[in-house]
């Protein structure tokens, strides 16, 4: 490699335009919108590039490009943090606060200094109303709206005072949050009943495909005039799949590695592979607690899940929190380290023993993702074995657990029912393993 920076440094918000990569259709979609002065919704999971999105649309070239340039248009950057309590007072003094600084160079007085006094609706009406007569069209963008969404003290009063100044002078709002505005959790739900709700066109914000991700990674090595060998680029789709957030970061940890390795071998993509797992783990477990019952349910079945139509719902809503994509058998986890994470969590009614999952409320069973044939006593026999992974499980234990009678003296119905079983797993049948006069072992033999 030529040069000792490493272009994949992001692990906050992405500010400088150079560094920020795609995103080209919702940026014309959402430009487009507010020239037009229409109220905008950014909606993505946690770490997908919304704050980036933001920013982006506010720098210079890019406005210049839109034709979103002053003193036709103000872009207004609200800060929502301490706002969870505030009081509609103080929210509209951090609108007023933005709005003077926007317009400082101007001629334009918005009527208000910071300081001199409670502000309150009038006030930041008034402003309003003296920059739209001059012409110029102001957007508030605004990160983080759930915070000011769960503010008690805002009420639908408040937020019918925004649209307000929607409806009556040239304003327009660009709010990011994880989840579509109708679905917050809003501490006093009348609060939906505010028209202000309804005036905003929604603009998800997902997944890379696979080729743009696999461009982001090529495009900041060309800019640094450098490479990365074939099998870094291939651990680097494989663990971080393509979530753009997380290609940055795999793509991080790769640029080290190979820059202190001579050769990229099955050991470098095994120290990639925790060196990602262990910075990507937290996300994944906030994800996680995030997720109902029945989504983590769904997600840790997904090889059976898609053939459950009482899963359709948990489904659509991992796919929206960008955890599955869609596959030519269903669906699929974004990435070989998503579908590691989930593999070591507790799920009720559920057994994990990598590769094998056991469904015990549908009674199926999968292997490396794929659905297994079983008949009713070959499945009691693995769901037992896979209780207790690596152990080895009595021929009485067995017994006794897969018949549930009377202990009886014959070693020929276990045995076969272990014959037809390693039959049903073909490949995967070393891995019930005999041990000779005690029981079976369930152990995992890579294929």
């Amino acid at each position: 490699m030529s040069v000792a920076h490493n272009p994949f440094y992001h692990r906050g918000p992405i500010r400088e335009a150079s560094h920020f990569y795609d995103r080209q259709h919702e940026t014309d979609q959402i430009a487009n919108l507010v020239r037009a002065s229409q109220s905008v919704s950014i909606v993505g999971p946690r770490r997908i590039g919304k704050t980036s999105l933001l920013y982006h649309l506010q720098h210079e070239e890019v406005r210049a490009a839109h034709g979103l340039l002053p003193p036709e248009h103000v872009f207004i950057s609200i800060g929502t943090e301490g706002m969870g309590q505030a009081s509609p007072p103080q929210v509209c003094a951090l609108f007023l606060d933005g709005l003077r600084e926007a317009l400082r160079e101007s001629s334009i007085n918005v009527g208000w200094e910071e300081g001199a006094g409670p502000a309150d609706y009038r006030l930041l009406d008034s402003a309003i109303k003296a920059v739209s007569r001059q012409g110029t069209k102001v957007a508030f963008f605004i990160d983080e709206f759930e915070l000011l969404a769960a503010n008690q003290n805002l009420d639908p009063t408040f937020f019918s005072g925004l649209r307000g100044l929607a409806t009556r002078c040239a304003v327009s709002y660009i709010l990011v949050s994880q989840r579509p505005l109708i679905s917050l959790v809003y501490a006093d739900d009348s609060v939906l009943s505010s028209p202000f709700f309804n005036i905003f066109a929604t603009v998800p914000l997902g997944l890379f495909d696979e080729p743009t991700a696999r461009g982001m990674v090529l495009a900041f090595l060309d800019r640094a005039e450098a490479t990365l060998p074939q099998p870094a680029l291939s651990a680097i789709a494989d663990l971080a799949g393509p979530h753009p957030f997380f290609v940055q970061v795999a793509a991080y940890h790769a640029w080290d590695l190979a820059r202190s390795t001579e050769e990229w071998d099955e050991r470098a993509t095994t120290l990639l592979s925790d060196l990602f797992y262990e910075e990507a783990q937290q996300h994944y477990l906030y994800c996680w607690y995030n997720l109902n019952e029945a989504e983590r349910y769904a997600l840790a079945s997904l090889a059976v899940a898609p053939h459950d139509p009482g899963a359709r719902q948990a489904l659509h809503q991992l796919q929206q929190q960008c955890l599955i994509i869609p596959s030519d058998s269903g669906y699929c986890y974004v990435s070989s380290a998503l579908r590691r994470f989930v593999r070591s969590q507790r799920v009720t009614n559920l057994l994990q023993a990598e590769p094998f999952v056991i469904d015990l409320r549908r009674r199926m069973a999968t292997v490396a993702d794929e659905p297994l044939k079983l008949t009713k006593t070959q499945f009691k026999v693995l769901a037992h074995l896979a209780q207790r992974p690596g152990q080895v499980v009595t021929n009485r234990e067995l017994e006794e657990s897969v018949w549930q009678d009377e202990y009886v003296e014959d070693p020929e119905r276990l045995k076969a029912a272990i014959k037809y079983l390693r039959r049903a797993l073909g490949l995967w049948a070393r891995c019930i393993v005999n041990e000779r006069g005690v029981g079976y072992a369930l152990r995992v033999k890579r294929q």
